[in-house]
């Protein structure tokens, strides 16, 4: 999951580079709708097309939004950037059920909250060299994608084993690619298509599609909750050091202390304490 993480920024900087922004998402989510059916079918789950078309919609919607912001920010961000960023959905997702009133937060969740936003602002504050208007059209794009993912987060996180979330999954992805296709004219192709970025899209498409599957599936449930709230870090870490090392990618030192406040910030919200911390401060 973590090595998927960082795979899918840089392989993803590297299709939008190639491919623009529109096509390679599309194709993206039409290759991982497709792969999800398909492995649906090789491991005998029977699928029911009786969905709530309208969820398939909102879903399908939300997934684009999301897939075309993380696509525009490791357009003009690149993907270690991105993905530290995008790390911080843990820090929408508390801010959005605060003010939902789905929980309270307390000492250790307005810590974790001002690590995120004081991350955020290195971040943003500080890049290499003069800050460009495509470097803060990124850093808004990134933020987008964290938002909106942060929003649905516990809502998706309660539908994962309802009935027909298979279905409406892989026809969410199928309508969202669809819906990308049509970005294509505003987002051109940057120049002669190569094969390797889209075998590179493909292959990462189609992993997604698998870890759809087990999430969706009852063997998601064995997976440490401590291990599954360490991942997505490990993957921040790591899609930083690709993007720096594979793709001659930039980043100040301000930047990285950055990077480690989201990544505090986000794994005290998941639970991961110090045994140090005084009970009261708990969330």
């Amino acid at each position: 999951m973590a090595a998927f993480w960082a795979a899918f920024f840089v392989g993803l900087a590297v299709a939008v580079g190639a491919l623009g922004i529109g096509l390679a998402a599309a194709i993206f989510a039409i290759v991982g709708g497709l792969s999800l059916l398909a492995m649906a079918k090789i491991v005998g789950r029977e699928l029911r097309w009786h969905l709530d078309w309208a969820a398939v919609l909102m879903w399908a919607a939300l997934g684009l939004t999301i897939l075309v912001a993380v696509a525009t920010s490791v357009a003009h961000l690149g993907s270690a950037l991105s993905a530290v960023v995008v790390s911080s959905i843990p820090l929408f997702a508390t801010v959005v059920g605060q003010m939902r009133g789905l929980e309270r937060v307390t000492g250790l969740g307005a810590l974790s909250i001002l690590l995120g936003i004081s991350g955020l602002l290195l971040v943003a504050a500080f890049p290499v060299g003069y800050p460009s208007w495509g470097f803060l059209g990124g850093v808004i794009a990134a933020l987008v994608a964290a938002i909106a993912a942060g929003s649905c987060g516990r809502h998706l996180a309660a539908r994962l084993h309802s009935p027909r979330a298979l279905e409406t999954a892989i026809a969410a992805a199928l309508i969202g690619g669809l819906g990308a296709l049509t970005l294509t004219p505003f987002t051109p192709v940057p120049g002669r298509v190569d094969g390797w970025p889209i075998a590179l899209l493909v292959m990462l498409a189609i992993c997604c599609g698998f870890l759809g599957l087990f999430a969706l599936s009852s063997a998601s449930d064995s997976v440490p909750r401590r291990t599954a709230a360490t991942l997505p870090g490990v993957g921040t870490v790591l899609a930083a050091i690709a993007g720096v090392v594979l793709l001659s990618e930039v980043v100040s030192f301000a930047q990285v202390l950055g990077m480690f406040a989201i990544l505090a910030g986000t794994a005290l919200l998941r639970g991961l304490v110090p045994r140090w911390f005084p009970a009261s401060w708990r969330s």
